[in-house]
């Protein structure tokens, strides 16, 4: 009941924040206001995977902390019930959300990332032809391409007298296409989904602004394509299927630091509950929420040092054999250490002064 509560308000957080930026997007013409409820829809198994881990460890800090306070722990632990044993149950009900976050990283969510990939394409080319004004010279692209289109038809896929300045890429000097035609139409490539305006029976002017010298060539068909945020040729490692990325793993650091972190967010529930039932531990007149901030802040080095771990593998600053595990390690160790018996602890508390005698 505590990790669906506690991970619920944590994805409806997140979800909010989302949606504003992705609001945001769509106000401001870049996307479709039609497809954010889509994206969003996208954005739930992806944070779900991301959020589990965080909302068991917490769940269990919530839970255990209120039997604590109760005094219903001490009942149990008077019945027989010792540390050990309470921490193998945990584990049992927390192999069920490995499961989960293993199924959701490693397959469904590059299904829908990648999926998320092609609709933001489209969509973008999409508020593109949406955000044309009829009768008005518009800007894009850097200043590099001005356009004009005096009608649009109703259904919006025939145009009426197009001009279109565009600069020539890669010129030296300052070059212009040019281009005027009396018709055309809004054409969409079925492979690329690359948005086009097609221009039929017009002309094209090339030359330099205030020079004498140009060419004109006539021609029956013209498209033009719509420029887009999102490139086609960007290589996305977060929409790879794991298998991609085993294949690419000693090569490319990119794919190693993905693939690591796919592998991680399940490795690192067991570790969470490792820490979290000792953390969970609340004396009575302490209150429930005692050890809820500590344990919030280790957890948020934590969680903040994956992302940079991530980093540092992805741009080959720490060897891909090294990778992110050296943070589980330490993250483990520091776990083990509330497991260490108090007359281990006195042993080690006796040596120190003894060494510091000699």
């Amino acid at each position: 009941m505590s990790l669906s509560v506690v991970t619920g308000v944590l994805l409806l957080i997140f979800i909010c924040n989302q949606f504003v930026r992705y609001l945001s997007r769509a106000a401001a013409g870049k996307i479709s206001g039609a497809i954010v409820f889509k994206i969003m829809s996208i954005q739930i198994p992806f944070l779900a995977g991301l959020l589990l881990p965080v909302g068991l460890f917490l769940g269990i800090l919530l839970a255990y902390g209120r039997l604590y306070v109760d005094s219903e722990m001490t009942v149990l632990t008077a019945c027989g019930l010792s540390r050990g044993q309470l921490l193998k149950m945990t584990q049992m009900m927390g192999l069920a959300v490995v499961v989960l976050v293993a199924l959701l990283n490693f397959y469904v969510s590059p299904l829908l990332l990648a999926y998320q990939r092609a609709v933001m394409t489209q969509a973008e080319s999409t508020a593109l032809v949406d955000a044309i004004i009829p009768g008005r010279f518009q800007v894009t692209n850097g200043g590099k391409l001005v356009y004009y289109i005096e009608k649009f038809s109703h259904s919006k896929r025939e145009v009426k007298n197009i001009f279109v300045a565009q600069k020539e890429n890669g010129a030296i000097e300052e070059s212009w296409n040019v281009m005027a035609a009396k018709r055309g139409y809004e054409y969409k490539d079925p492979k690329t989904q690359d948005h086009f305006i097609v221009a039929t029976d017009g002309h094209r002017y090339f030359g330099k602004p205030g020079e004498k010298q140009f060419k004109m060539i006539d021609f029956g068909k013209y498209g033009i394509r719509l420029p887009s945020d999102v490139s086609a040729d960007d290589v996305t490692f977060e929409g790879m299927s794991s298998l991609h990325l085993l294949a690419l793993y000693r090569s490319v650091p990119k794919a190693a630091a993905e693939l690591q972190w796919r592998i991680s967010l399940p490795l690192s529930i067991p570790i969470l509950i490792l820490l979290a039932v000792p953390l969970s531990r609340v004396k009575p007149r302490k209150g429930r929420y005692a050890q809820l901030l500590p344990s919030i802040l280790i957890y948020s080095i934590y969680g903040n040092m994956m992302f940079v771990a991530k980093d540092w593998v992805a741009h080959g600053k720490v060897p891909i054999y090294i990778g992110m595990w050296w943070l589980h390690a330490a993250l483990l160790l520091f776990a083990l250490t509330f497991y260490i018996k108090p007359q281990h602890k006195a042993a080690l508390k006796a040596l120190l002064p003894s060494r510091r005698q000699q």
